[in-house]
């Protein structure tokens, strides 16, 4: 991704389009409406009750993975209400096109909103999911004015092309189950170092899911607050009053629901973020009582003990599946499935701090071996290798039909037909029912025609394709 991306910045740029008329919803989403790219592109546009023509908004821009430009609008709807902000919502589905394309799509999707709405453009932010905070935290490097970057469960970052004299808040968001939180954090070190303004967020989630709508009014409240600072919006004591007292109320949540180590961080969070609003002292108050609370260092403890574990287990799962790819050790191939369920057994764990580990260690090896099977697959090893990440892959994750659809494929073609039937017998067991797409796997036509590959999909399905009068 980082080449292809590098590869457009040449070419892609912001220009003064003439301004459309949009007839918008105020104090709810407007869909579909047009990206001037060419396409049949559409972005979600969210204003505030309030929203005026005659005044200047701030606008931020979110990419969604699936283009779910409305459903994710409407994520944000709350904060954009309360705080006063335009919410452009991708409706591209960044997961079917190639990325120069979406870049593109996504520049114009900006211009359009640039030149038709009454943006102010010192208070232009982004923010995305997954692929999407990759396309979101590309975008400064095109529109060089940009304040703000909110970057859940991914994010994408040159050294050699950010501008350091055109600075913008990174806040980083990342669920508590999501392997992907140790990245998010390496991604907040880089931008510290290089004095940026940083701000994280933890949620209860998973890679791949939105935080809840309380986590994204408080995410928020830090562009809010750091355009106060600098002047670029007004300071209304009352509404500062009104921001911290959100949050406080969730720091009051954990505290009550006894997340006294997660009320603890929250808090270290807040006493940078609210600096120079007059609420130091009270957080430093709410601080000291929480840590005298009975519970408090054993949570603590327990974190810091399961992060260690983790990022230790992280390198040496990496190791041993790098080995055994390259020996094609079929033998341990249980030894991985014996992983995977134990991993499962420790996510129902009362301990909150391993539930969540066996979570991110999951998801770990599901991305890393996927990464592998993706590589292998189109290089070229040799067969033995194609199986061995294939067969591997189903160990890890039972539910990806490309594993299985490989191994199909590739026994097929070696002539080995009891292997093929076996997996395709596995992959049925999953709940996998897309009847057309066992048809239509590369290299098994021959097998796909025979009685016996027919008997398994009547078994499971109901019908075969083939010879389904004859199979009982």
């Amino acid at each position: 991704m980082k080449r292809l991306l590098l590869a457009i910045f040449t070419i892609a740029s912001f220009s003064n389009l003439a301004a459309q008329e949009y007839r918008i919803v105020k104090g709810g989403v407007t869909d579909s409406l047009p990206i001037p790219s060419g396409t049949s592109d559409t972005y979600a546009l969210y204003a505030p009750t309030n929203y005026s023509a005659e005044q200047k908004w701030p606008v931020v821009f979110v990419f969604d993975p699936k283009g779910r430009g409305a459903t994710t609008a409407n994520l944000f709807r709350v904060a954009a209400e309360n705080q006063k902000y335009l919410i452009a919502s991708s409706n591209i589905n960044l997961t079917s096109k190639p990325i120069d394309s979406i870049i593109q799509t996504a520049t114009a999707m900006m211009n359009s909103v640039l030149n038709s709405f009454p943006v102010d453009p010192g208070m232009v932010y982004t923010a995305g999911l997954g692929e999407g905070a990759q396309v979101g935290s590309a975008l400064p490097l095109i529109y060089k004015q940009m304040a703000g970057v909110m970057a859940i469960g991914n994010s994408f970052v040159n050294p050699n092309y950010l501008d350091r004299n055109n600075p913008y808040m990174f806040i980083g968001i990342a669920g508590d189950k999501d392997y992907m939180v140790y990245e998010i954090e390496n991604y907040l070190r880089f931008y510290d170092n290089q004095d940026f303004t940083t701000d994280v967020y933890y949620f209860d989630g998973k890679e791949d899911e939105w935080p809840n709508p309380s986590v994204i009014t408080n995410a928020m409240s830090g562009f809010t607050l750091e355009a106060i600072k600098n002047g670029k919006r007004t300071k209304e004591e009352d509404f500062i009053q009104k921001l911290y007292e959100d949050e406080i109320a969730y720091v009051e949540t954990l505290r009550r629901t006894r997340n006294y180590y997660a009320a603890s961080e929250k808090l270290d969070r807040m006493e940078e973020k609210y600096e120079r609003f007059g609420y130091e002292d009270e957080i430093k108050e709410r601080k000291k009582a929480i840590k005298k609370t009975d519970g408090f260092k054993s949570q603590r403890r327990d974190f810091r003990e399961a992060t260690s574990f983790e990022k230790q287990q992280q390198a040496e799962y990496e190791y041993l599946l790098i080995n055994d790819i390259m020996t094609s050790n079929f033998q341990n191939i249980g030894w991985w499935a014996y992983q995977v369920d134990e991993l499962e057994k420790l996510k129902e764990n009362s301990n909150e701090a391993k539930s969540n580990m066996a979570y991110r260690l999951l998801g770990y090896l599901d991305f890393v071996s996927k990464k592998e099977f993706d590589n292998i697959v189109k290089s070229n090893a040799s067969i033995d290798t194609k199986i061995f990440i294939s067969v591997l892959r189903t160990a890890i994750n039972k539910e990806d039909p490309e594993a299985y659809f490989k191994i199909i494929s590739l026994a097929s073609n070696d002539g080995d037909y009891e292997t093929a039937l076996l997996y395709l017998e596995d992959l049925l067991k999953t709940g996998y029912s897309d009847m057309e797409s066992l048809y239509n796997i590369d290299g098994a036509l021959d097998l796909q025609f025979s009685p016996e590959y027919n008997k398994i999909v009547k078994q499971y399905l109901g019908e075969s394709k083939f010879f389904d009068d004859k199979v009982e």
